[in-house]
């Protein structure tokens, strides 16, 4: 599940995790994706870094009621110092499947 306004997955990003055959659901905005939790079976959500620290709290607080395993990403390039990136690149694809699939954490805060 991506949650994050429509910008924060374009078509490109798209596409690149289609040929990595992982489906991708949504975006989903801060305020709608909530009443798309309980009815989609998702593996993990990639959160917009960029929405707001309350905006953030709430989703994180959403996801860990469903036991959903999610992270915070930026769209394009990690941020200097550190972090997950949304996008097309191969290793940025790798990096999150790993760690929404494999990590013991339900949430990386």
């Amino acid at each position: 599940m991506v949650i994050g306004p429509p910008p924060y997955l374009p078509p490109a990003v798209r596409k690149a995790w289609d040929r990595a055959e992982i489906d991708l659901e949504g975006p989903f905005g801060s305020a709608d994706f909530a009443s798309k939790v309980a009815h989609v079976s998702v593996d993990g959500a990639i959160i917009d870094v960029q929405y707001d620290a309350s905006t953030l709290l709430r989703i994180v607080e959403v996801l860990d009621a469903f036991a959903i395993p999610a992270l915070f990403a930026s769209g394009g390039r990690p941020a200097a110092g550190g972090g997950f990136a949304f996008s097309a690149e191969p290793e940025a694809i790798n990096a999150v499947v790993r760690h929404l699939l494999v990590s013991e954490e339900k949430t990386m805060q």
